[in-house]
């Protein structure tokens, strides 16, 4: 089905025309974190997900065009966001993908009655009255924690995960400390780390990570991912835009 683009929309052209994804030109928009957080999710056949703040729905989609037939489910608080989802969905033909709008921890009761296998969260990263604050409201909500913090990520993860269920979240190195801390007291055991360079030979500045309810204390910590060799792409990265 196509969907007609608004003057205040583009329509951008992802991994070799296999996704169309209709974004506004200004307002939050997705960014490679969402592709770097979806490469890294193991989801088995049988399992369902929660994309918790799917934004444009860039996540479920892009993992279905990957071949994942699973039944897949979106929240998005902002309306305009969560409209986008659903015609990014009818323009990619992802029948296996429903949206919901509305507020995660208002939510909580109607989406329990059926527990998750898998949570994908690209939450937002900067803590309330901190940074430069946004101009656009869009962009303002899918940054700063007034509507997610960490502890809400991670309550929610834990009320909604069947046992041994698993959560995959992206955040900036700095708040490694938060995360983790939150993550144990929500009984959600910290299970897989990445961290995240620019190049080689500098700081990480983001962290993948994934959590386990009711697990044990054991931690991998993988291979870096690094971004960038000098200005041009690593071959790992690019491989994410060819599904």
């Amino acid at each position: 089905m196509n969907e007609i683009v608004q003057p205040d929309e583009t329509l951008d052209i992802l991994c070799n025309d296999r996704i169309q994804i209709i974004q506004k030109k200004t307002g939050y928009r997705f960014s490679i974190d969402a592709l770097l957080l979806a490469n890294f999710i193991v989801l088995k056949k049988h399992e369902r997900l929660l994309d918790i703040g799917t934004g444009c729905g860039i996540i479920p989609i892009y993992m279905t065009k990957r071949g994942y037939t699973n039944t897949m489910v979106g929240i998005e608080i902002q309306k305009d966001l969560f409209q986008l989802a659903v015609r990014n969905k009818r323009l990619n033909g992802c029948d296996n993908i429903e949206f919901f709008h509305g507020d995660i921890v208002s939510a909580i009761d109607t989406l329990k009655k059926s527990l998750y296998h898998v949570i994908v969260s690209n939450p937002p990263y900067t803590k309330k009255n901190t940074g430069r604050i946004s101009p656009a409201r869009s962009r303002s909500i899918a940054r700063y924690e007034s509507s997610l913090t960490i502890d809400d990520l991670f309550t929610v993860s834990s009320l909604l995960l069947s046992t041994k269920g698993r959560l995959y979240t992206i955040y900036p190195s700095r708040r490694l400390g938060d995360v983790i801390f939150s993550a144990k007291t929500k009984k959600m055991e910290p299970k897989r780390l990445r961290f995240v360079h620019p190049r080689e030979g500098e700081e990480a500045n983001l962290f993948l990570a994934e959590f386990v309810k009711d697990a044990g204390h054991e931690v991998k910590i993988e291979k870096p991912l690094i971004m960038y060799e000098k200005d041009r792409i690593r071959e790992e990265i690019a491989a994410y835009f060819a599904l």
